[in-house]
């Protein structure tokens, strides 16, 4: 096991440590901004930097994904002691330790820059930190999505694949939302209601709970259609 931590780490520390940087996103943009701030304020560009950020740090956590889609490997890795699903273990816990450095990274800075412009007088910045876990969560149920495609179909066929699935789940819901129209109201106005002060604690809870079990059952779905997948990657 340690030879396959090892391995990841040689072979994608960069995608790794590009995390931290991604954290920096906020920042950045407001750098790029700066002339619209007195047009629109700080804290939507801030935001628009924050969502910027986590869309990069998706690509970034896809890429380590890449190389692995090979019947060589597939087969190599299947004779080794820890087997492919020691592999993909490793793979799903990098990915997820990503996930937590960028988090870590956007409260850190969001911490860093408010407190810098407390210092400046700027009482009416607030911090954007608090949107940085439900995105979290986002990307927890995206990789569970995605790396079971990606192993199955390999990374390109895996992409298309998917893709196709999604527009066919999209057209559906939209589809379904236009026929009924009148009766969906109030469940919308259900789920404003969730989104309240009171119950935010509560539903961050049970949204942690919900993604690590989706997160693990992904694994799980992972390892059982990986050798199938080994046997139909183009070489």
């Amino acid at each position: 096991m340690t030879g396959l931590v090892y391995k990841e780490w040689k072979q994608n520390r960069l995608y790794i440590l590009s995390m931290i940087v991604c954290g920096f996103a906020p920042l950045i943009v407001l750098l790029i901004m700066h002339d619209e701030i007195k047009d629109i304020g700080d804290t939507p560009i801030r935001i628009g930097g924050l969502i910027a950020g986590f869309l990069a740090a998706g690509a970034l956590q896809m890429l380590v994904l890449c190389g692995d889609d090979r019947k060589l490997w597939g087969y190599w890795i299947t004779a080794t002691p820890d087997g492919y699903k020691g592999f993909l273990r490793v793979k799903y816990e990098m990915i997820f330790g990503m996930i937590v450095v960028l988090m870590f990274s956007v409260q850190f800075v969001d911490m860093g820059y408010c407190a810098v412009a407390a210092d400046m007088g700027k009482e009416e910045v607030g911090q954007i930190s608090g949107i940085a876990l439900p995105l979290c969560f986002v990307q927890i149920l995206l990789r569970a999505i995605d790396i079971p495609f990606v192993y199955r179909f390999g990374s390109k066929r895996g992409s298309f694949v998917k893709l196709t699935c999604f527009v066919a789940v999209a057209l559906s819901f939209s589809a379904l939302f236009v026929i009924y129209q009148e009766k969906s109201d109030p469940f919308f106005k259900m789920g404003i209601g969730v989104f309240t002060t009171e119950n935010s604690s509560l539903l961050l809870s049970v949204g942690l709970v919900v993604c690590l079990a989706l997160y693990y059952l992904s694994y799980r779905i992972t390892c059982r259609l990986y050798l199938k997948g080994v046997e139909q990657y183009d070489h």
